[in-house]
């Protein structure tokens, strides 16, 4: 069996302060091959380098909407990953899971109780690689969400050696397009804004809301 790729995003952020977000999203893509699409990413870059706009690589927050227009384009015709998400709603969230160290590992568990416990073969697959944005948020934060990782893996698939990576968005085309995917998610939530979600829908297995 190929290796499992993964690929995971967090949208919002862990600020329950009036000024922080309404909701944290944690989304996730998984598929068995990373080239569908890349070169298709690589050309649509290009061809919006050479209509002006400035791209150095896909991040949908940071995007003109022009942009993510096109990128959208290309993501909704996957047919090959599997995507799932989970929604933290804060203000229905127990105190308990005020603290990041905890959350995680629930939002983890979660995620990937329906979308690992999806893939069919799942343990018969040579290796697991686990991607996520080497800018996310703040080093506690980073780390709790490997540790959450790290411990659904070793509890659920004891027997399938997996690999957490660290690594910036811009180095891979697949977290480019998860940051992409959970970005419309949250968007949905915490905007009532579903112009790019629409895009996607499709291609969600699993959209859990937790509290």
């Amino acid at each position: 069996m190929p290796p499992l790729y993964v690929f995971i995003d967090v949208s919002g952020n862990y600020d329950f302060s009036p000024s922080g977000t309404k909701y944290l999203v944690l989304t996730s893509v998984m598929c068995e091959d990373v080239c569908p699409g890349v070169i298709d990413l690589h050309a649509r870059r290009h061809w919006l380098i050479d209509g002006g706009f400035e791209v150095e690589y896909f991040h949908a927050a940071e995007d003109r909407q022009e942009v993510r227009n096109q990128v959208f384009d290309i993501i909704s015709k996957f047919t090959h990953m599997r995507m799932d998400s989970v929604v933290f709603e804060k203000a229905k969230s127990p105190v308990s899971l005020h603290s990041i160290e905890l959350a995680y590992p629930v939002m983890i568990s979660s995620l990937f109780k329906d979308a690992l416990n999806g893939i069919p073969g799942l343990k018969g697959h040579d290796r697991v690689f686990v991607f996520m944005d080497r800018e996310f948020a703040h080093a506690r934060d980073r780390e709790s969400l490997i540790k959450g990782v790290k411990k659904y893996l070793s509890q659920h698939f004891s027997r399938t050696p997996y690999q957490v990576l660290m690594h910036s968005s811009m180095s891979h085309p697949y977290l480019q397009i998860v940051d992409y995917c959970s970005w419309a998610i949250y968007r949905k939530w915490e905007n009532s804004d579903k112009r790019s979600y629409t895009r996607i829908r499709s291609l969600i297995k699993s959209e859990l809301q937790l509290y």
